[in-house]
Order: C-alpha cells, then sequence, then structure tokens
C-alpha cells in the first residue's frame, strides 16, 4: 500500500486589488441629481474624504472647489492663514440712508449644521455631514465715495478715508472675529468699493460695522464665505458619491440688518467622492492542507482521511464596507481546483468575519461559502468598531474529492481573493 506523503498543496492569496477605489469624481458646472433652486444663490461644492484605514474615524473632507471671491484676489493672505473662500453672487442694497451710529450687524451661523447627504448608487446608504461658516467677506459699495461722505478734500491714500467712515475699519475684525488682512489691500481707486474679510470661530455670531457718518445709500455686491465640512462617522462611509445639500435663509441665517438680499437663500450642493481603502494583512502567503490530526493515519495504517483542509488567518484594518471575489488559476464550478499536474479536485473556501462584522442583511459570516462571484458577500460591514480580532479563511477537500486523489501526489493551486470596497 502506498503512502500519501505529500497530499498537501500550497496556496497563495493575493490581494492587488484590496485597495481598489470607486470612481473619481469629476465634478462640471451642474450635479447629477440636483435641481438649482428658482431665484436662490447655489454653490456646487466638489470634495472627497480619504479615510485611514488605520484611524478611519478622523478622516477630513478635502474641499476641491474652485475658490472664488476674496481668496482668489487675494490668494497670498488666504494661503498664510489657511482658509479659503467661495463667493455667491447675493446683493445686500440699503433702502436709503444709513444714518450715522446704525449698527449693521454682519450677522452669519459659525456654529455646525447638520444635514444628510446620500449615496449616488447604493438605494438607502446615507451618511451626516456638517458644515459651518468659518469665515466672511464682502465687497461693499458706497453710493457715493468715501471721500465725499467724509467730507475731506483729498490728499490721503483711498484706504484711509474708508477707515476714518467706520467704526471700525472694515479691515479690522471685531472680537471675537479674526482679522486676515494686516495691510492697506481692499479700497478700490473709485472710492466707493472695498473688499473684506473676517475669520469666524464657532462662538462669535456677528461682526458688527457703525457708521460715524450720515452714509446716503450703500450695497454688499457679494457674500464671500470661508466653510467648513466634516463627516460625522467617516468610519462607515461606502466608497462612491454621495450628494445632499445644506441651505441657508439670508434674512434669518444671515443678518444684514437695514441691507436686504435679493435672493432669500444660499445653498451648498455637495458631491462627496468617498474614497476607501480596504487595508487587508494576511498572515501568511500560503495554507498547507492536511487531515485533522494529521497524515500519520493514513501513513501508518493506511486509512484514507475523510477530508483534507487547513485555515489562514487574516486582520481587517479597516471600518470600510467592503465584498469579497474570488478567482483562481484553475476554476471549477464556482470554486478552485487544486492539482497534481494530470488530475484534479475541488476545494470548498469559506470566510469567517468576527464581530461586529456581518453581510448586508445584518447576518454574522461564520464559515460563508466564498465563491466564484462573490455571492453572499457582495456587502460587509461593520455594526460597530472593529475590534481588530482576526478573520479566518477555511480551506476543505471534502471526502468524495479525497477518495479520488492520488497516492504520492503533490495537489497544488493558486487563489486571488480580492477585497474591494466598491460595493
Amino acid at each position: 500500500m502506498g503512502t500519501y506523503t505529500t497530499a498537501v498543496r500550497t496556496w497563495r492569496t493575493q490581494d492587488s486589488q484590496m485597495n481598489k477605489l470607486i470612481n473619481r469624481l469629476v465634478l462640471g458646472s451642474a450635479l447629477c441629481g440636483f435641481a438649482s433652486l428658482a431665484n436662490a444663490a447655489v454653490l456646487d461644492v466638489q470634495a472627497e474624504i480619504r479615510p485611514d484605514p488605520i484611524n478611519p474615524g478622523i478622516a477630513q473632507i478635502i474641499n476641491n472647489t474652485p475658490v472664488t471671491g476674496y481668496c482668489a484676489e487675494y490668494p497670498g493672505i488666504c494661503n498664510n492663514k489657511g482658509f479659503r473662500s467661495n463667493s455667491f453672487p447675493i446683493v445686500f442694497t440699503s433702502s436709503g440712508m444709513i444714518p450715522i451710529d446704525h449698527v449693521i450687524p454682519f450677522g452669519f451661523p459659525a456654529t455646525w449644521r447638520r444635514f444628510t447627504v446620500a449615496h449616488a448608487v447604493i438605494p438607502g446608504a446615507t451618511a451626516e455631514v456638517e458644515i459651518r461658516i468659518a469665515g466672511v467677506g464682502t465687497r461693499y459699495r458706497l453710493n457715493n465715495t468715501a471721500q465725499s461722505i467724509i467730507g475731506h478734500p483729498g490728499g490721503v491714500p483711498v484706504f484711509d478715508y474708508h477707515a476714518y467712515l467706520w467704526s471700525p475699519s472694515w479691515a479690522q475684525a471685531v472680537a471675537q472675529c479674526q482679522q486676515v488682512n494686516n495691510t492697506t489691500q481692499g479700497a478700490d481707486d473709485n472710492g466707493t468699493d472695498f473688499t473684506a474679510f473676517w475669520l469666524t470661530p464657532q462662538n462669535v455670531t456677528t461682526c458688527s460695522r457703525r457708521p460715524k457718518f450720515n452714509i446716503p445709500g450703500m450695497s454688499l455686491q457679494r457674500l464671500d464665505v470661508h466653510y467648513e465640512l466634516r463627516a460625522v462617522r467617516p468610519e462607515q462611509l461606502i466608497s462612491g458619491d454621495y450628494q445632499g445639500s445644506y441651505t441657508y435663509s439670508t434674512s434669518g441665517d444671515f443678518d444684514m440688518g437695514v441691507l436686504n438680499p435679493n435672493d432669500a437663500v444660499m445653498t451648498f450642493n455637495l458631491n462627496l467622492a468617498v474614497k476607501q481603502d480596504v487595508n487587508v494583512r494576511m498572515s501568511a502567503d500560503s495554507v498547507a492542507l492536511a487531515p485533522k490530526g494529521g497524515w500519520m493515519e493514513w501513513i501508518t495504517h493506511g486509512r484514507r482521511p475523510e477530508k483534507i483542509l487547513g485555515d489562514l488567518q487574516f486582520f481587517i484594518l479597516t471600518s470600510s464596507p467592503f465584498k469579497m471575489d474570488l478567482s483562481c488559476s484553475q476554476a471549477g464550478a464556482g470554486t478552485c481546483l487544486i492539482s497534481n499536474g494530470s488530475h484534479e479536485v475541488p476545494v470548498d473556501i469559506s470566510v469567517s468575519l468576527p464581530s461586529p462584522w456581518v453581510d448586508g442583511t445584518g447576518q454574522s459570516v461564520v464559515r460563508r461559502p466564498l465563491t466564484i462571484g462573490g455571492a453572499g458577500l457582495e456587502r460587509l460591514m461593520p455594526t460597530g468598531l472593529p475590534t481588530r480580532q482576526p478573520s479566518q479563511l477555511h480551506f476543505e477537500v471534502p471526502q468524495d474529492s479525497v477518495a479520488t486523489m492520488h497516492d504520492d501526489s503533490s495537489y497544488r493551486g493558486t487563489v486571488n481573493i480580492t477585497f474591494d470596497s466598491d460595493i
């Protein structure tokens, strides 16, 4: 009776696609799925987030929207201070004269506001995003020149006339607003226009101005904002595009006093491209199959084992949802084959994931079959923060196949297992 000396084959798991990402966002002048509100100022925001698989809960949203407004005019100031701006074409106009010492509150919503975004492909997949106005600015236009309003004949820089017209100057910040411009920039040569911007911490709601002279009339030609975005639970985001919007009232959330807006609302349309990496670490790149208890029963007593099997541990170093799929160097009916060169047998492959990982129906994943096509493993996700406990791949040649295997042979095969965040 021959002995089955090397009925062990070598398996190689490959994860060349585990970092596959969803399509990169390319956002044009209009976002698919968004309809612009009639008579409203709308900004289409292009942003992305790429959570770190090791620390997914602290991922930051990266704003890729082209800069407009104040930071387009004064990029050096914005770059040095670390902020950006976008401009809304909202005009605030006084209905008549603004009397001396009348306060223009210049109020804004600096606290975080929460809204929901929805996955563009997966029905019911939503996430929460927060937005806040972290900086505000404008270009005001006087109905007459600052020189004329003050009654000064001239001879000093235009900036000085604007600075003397207000308390404080629009170039200065009112505590707790933060000044960004320490130079005399901002005043146009025409004597009527002045551009200003301030950063706005969460504990401040106004950057008020008070005229020191009667102003015959004025308008704010635009509303520039520096806005911040953050995801509430970035580790739960699924790769792909999320879309949602948030709307502010220009006469409620913003308060310009006697200056009335020509648009009732301003809306941020957000298209957020989520780019999750599925970070998986295998404990080894091969697995040896053997009977339960080893080969000695067959070697010493000639007892052919009921089945041969082996496990391979791996660690999921991310909390991103993903799917699993299988391909093989030698494919059988839904699974992989191993061969000694002339004879092949199928291998059943399954996977077990630790809590809190579940499938798309919320069921635990224990010895779940992994087949070519990945049926049943199209969406694996955590219901809480992963514990970094090991997962397992299970390989098994069943008894009826073991019965056909040739003695004195080595059976080998290659398995490719894909962990893909594009679900």
